[in-house]
């Protein structure tokens, strides 16, 4: 897929339902499983292609989000549901980390044969939990967007609103400050969405610019408070961002 132009960006964020209380949840950082559920954990990197089974009293809908990628592989042995709960653990979301309803739900047995352990310290170790967002919260996302981009700038800070929403402080990937210069070049204001147009220059002199990215300052000026607009890069990725 071809990511969109900043115009574009801001387009497909235009049916955000910016008005509605409570905010619909923009999540970031998360796995999608099989069944189109989103996770705090990768099902496959967990589970691999093992099949759940479960004697425990579960929503069919939540046995049926822990199966694996229905696509042909090797077989294996089937892991058993030890025990479910309901918790709120924190999601990343494009106004910070916050705790929403999901499901807690834990293994038995071993996670990897005698001898098939990936190195010898996670030999006898037991499956880790995966935690499974309660369908019933409202989540948004524009339909043009692949959802394989959701995540934003990981490693680094949120942006920071200031002045009362209309100053964001923002840091991102770039190569180290005495190579280039970077700024906002460009703020595309809707009334859903915001969209920071990154631009850069490389300095006087500067002929090799190394393989290195470090975190680098901008700030951009909104005629308006971000309010519960979502901001974007120009390729239509929100970011996350909180207030001071």
């Amino acid at each position: 897929m071809n990511l969109p132009l900043p115009e574009e960006a801001l387009a497909l964020w235009s049916d955000f339902p910016v008005d509605r209380q409570p905010r619909p949840i923009v999540l970031m950082s998360f796995s999608l499983g099989p069944g189109g559920y989103p996770m705090l954990e990768d099902r496959t990197d967990v589970l691999r292609h093992a099949a759940v089974v479960s004697d425990v009293d579960m929503p069919p809908w939540l046995l049926e989000a822990l199966q694996p990628d229905p696509k042909p592989h090797w077989q294996v042995d089937p892991v058993r549901v030890r025990s479910v709960r309901r918790v709120t653990p924190e999601f990343r979301t494009d106004r910070g980390h916050r705790p929403l309803p999901a499901y807690r739900v834990e293994f038995a047995g071993l996670q990897y044969r005698p001898g098939h352990a990936p190195n010898p310290k996670a030999e006898g170790i037991g499956y880790p939990p995966m935690h499974v967002l309660d369908p019933a919260v409202e989540l948004w996302w524009p339909p043009g967007l692949e959802s394989s981009y959701r995540g934003g700038l990981r490693g680094l800070p949120p942006a920071v609103l200031m002045d009362g929403g209309r100053t964001v402080r923002w840091v991102v990937h770039g190569a180290p400050p005495a190579y280039t210069d970077v700024w906002v070049g460009a703020v595309l204001e809707s009334r859903t969405a915001v969209v920071l147009v990154l631009d850069g220059a490389t300095r006087p002199g500067v002929e090799v610019i190394p393989l290195v990215a470090v975190g680098r300052v901008v700030t951009a000026k909104l005629k308006e408070p971000l309010a519960d607009r979502v901001l974007v890069q120009s390729d239509g990725i929100p970011i996350e961002v909180i207030s001071i």
